[in-house]
């Protein structure tokens, strides 16, 4: 029988596309202060669920993530070794833990997340700039 009582924690996201946000960068950002109460508020009074407050983080356009090159078993630094091209959209790297008592290995997964070019001297990111749109998609 399962214990309704164990919880797991994990991250929530919550993303609003197309959302005409104020242009006031003071009145914008006590927009999002107020999401931010309203969530903990939400998850705590209706469903039991308690958030600290500086847990949440309410921001407005795009957020890319990644991992440190460090090993998942030991946190060494991990050796990245040869680069292999895949035909979708990144690459693989080898992957071994530096620590000769470790015997992780594995590959380090690489993803397109910006493209950086101009016309001019500067180099500007195509996402910010809204020439291209990034896809989210969970694990």
């Amino acid at each position: 029988m399962k214990d309704t009582d164990q919880t797991t924690a994990y991250r929530l996201t919550i993303t609003v596309d197309d959302a005409d946000l104020p242009v006031d960068e003071e009145v914008r950002h006590a927009l999002l202060d107020d999401l931010r109460t309203v969530v903990r508020d939400r998850l705590g009074e209706r469903h039991d669920v308690e958030v600290d407050q500086d847990h949440i983080t309410v921001a407005t356009g795009y957020r890319y993530v990644q991992v440190p090159a460090e090993c998942p078993l030991c946190s060494e630094k991990l050796d990245l070794l040869s680069v292999h091209l895949n035909t979708e959209n990144g690459a693989y790297a080898s992957a071994m833990c530096s620590n000769d008592h470790c015997e992780w290995s594995g590959d380090a997964v690489y993803r397109i997340i910006d493209l950086e070019g101009s016309e001019t001297d500067a180099v500007e990111s195509s996402v910010l700039t809204g020439d291209i749109t990034p896809n989210h998609s969970p694990y």
